[in-house]
């Protein structure tokens, strides 16, 4: 097969849905992205001179929080928040999330969860997905619970957070248990995914925030308000380690298991931050964009994608920043910046596909979702 020809058929959107397994082999350059770009925007994609060249764009309801792939890359969940506008405006049918198709784009589900005070119908602040059961978990903030939805039979369950103003979910490696933060009560919640029983508390430092798991029992959570990773175990409820931050508000947090390498965003300082598990001390930092958000690795473990939201609005963070704000890929073995672009008003969701070809990430003034061709 000529390279013409493999990049044809690695391009195509359709086959690249039907060949998630594949890995992808390097990011998008601009001479790729001219061989198949008539393909490509005859397929809906848009083309832009500067890399990310291909995207496709879709407007949310109000406030677009988090977004996460679904287990075959098929779906994008988007959940909203919407407490930057009066609930008389926003959300008065309690939409918890949007499910969007890859291949169009196009919203095709919205859930819709329970709620006895309508005053409270918002802050839908986090979601997942379970990649075995394929069930999508999410938190609502304003109420202390979490809803897990089973698209086979469109139902959903609700349970208590055993916290209070609830962010961050997430499951260990083998999917077991599930670690909830609690930005308001100081805490972190865990469960037992398949009874969906309370297992245990934890108390941390000022307002957890992102949440990685080094194994299955082991798990590091960020603390915004001191700027410092802090480790527990989960089987037992200890705290067994502080990883020392350098100031600002430490935001979200991923681990590399493969080099065990703990990667963090701080929002405070704009910055993200390389530390070595195995020797305890920091190997680096990058300068980013103002009020740095989330943070994902790649499936290959090559690259470290940044959102950031861009510098606050000076009447008040809620309100749309003076400009947009910038995405970020970084080479971790190189340990640098190998590509940025700008995003929408206050990008703060982000989500990379299980196939790696895929960013998508949501601008959260501007109510949309954006999704990016990054890779082969």
């Amino acid at each position: 097969m000529s390279i013409l020809n493999y990049l044809i058929i690695c391009l195509s959107l359709s086959l690249v849905l039907n060949t998630k397994a594949q890995e992808p082999e390097i990011l998008l350059t601009q001479e790729m992205a001219l061989v198949v770009k008539d393909s490509l925007e005859n397929t809906g994609w848009i083309y832009r001179e500067a890399f990310p060249y291909f995207y496709k764009a879709a407007k949310t309801n109000k406030a677009p929080k988090s977004c996460a792939f679904s287990p075959d890359g098929s779906v994008i969940s988007v959940t909203l928040l919407g407490n930057v506008i009066p609930i008389t405006q926003l959300n008065h049918k309690g939409v918890g999330a949007q499910l969007y198709d890859i291949d169009s784009l196009k919203k095709f589900k919205t859930l819709y969860p329970p709620c006895e005070e309508v005053s409270k119908n918002w802050g839908y602040a986090e979601g997942e997905w379970h990649q075995k059961t394929g069930e999508f978990w999410m938190t609502r903030m304003s109420t202390g619970d979490f809803f897990v939805w089973h698209p086979e039979n469109d139902s959903m369950e609700q349970y208590k957070t055993e916290g209070v103003w609830t962010k961050i979910l997430r499951f260990n490696p083998s999917e077991t248990m599930m670690a909830m933060s609690h930005w308001s009560s100081n805490t972190v919640t865990v469960f037992d995914i398949e009874s969906r029983k309370y297992l245990r508390k934890m108390s941390t430092g000022k307002t957890p925030r992102g949440i990685a798991w080094a194994n299955d029992s082991i798990f590091f959570v960020a603390l915004f308000g001191v700027g410092d990773i802090q480790v527990y175990n989960a089987n037992t409820g200890k705290g067994i380690y502080t990883i020392k931050g350098l100031g600002g508000a430490a935001r979200d947090v991923e681990y590399d298991r493969i080099d065990s390498m703990l990667y963090y965003s701080n929002m405070g300082l704009g910055k993200v931050f390389k530390y070595d598990w195995n020797k305890k001390e920091y190997v680096g930092n990058i300068k980013v964009d103002s009020k740095t958000n989330t943070i994902r690795l790649s499936p290959d473990h090559k690259y470290l994608y940044v959102s950031c939201r861009g510098p606050n609005n000076k009447k008040g963070y809620t309100l749309p920043s003076p400009r947009d704000g910038d995405l970020f890929v970084i080479d971790i073995k190189k340990w640098k910046t190998i590509a940025k672009w700008r995003g929408g008003n206050q990008p703060t969701g982000l989500d990379i596909s299980p196939c790696g070809r895929f960013l998508a990430q949501t601008d959260f003034q501007e109510a949309r979702l954006t999704v990016w061709l990054v890779a082969l």
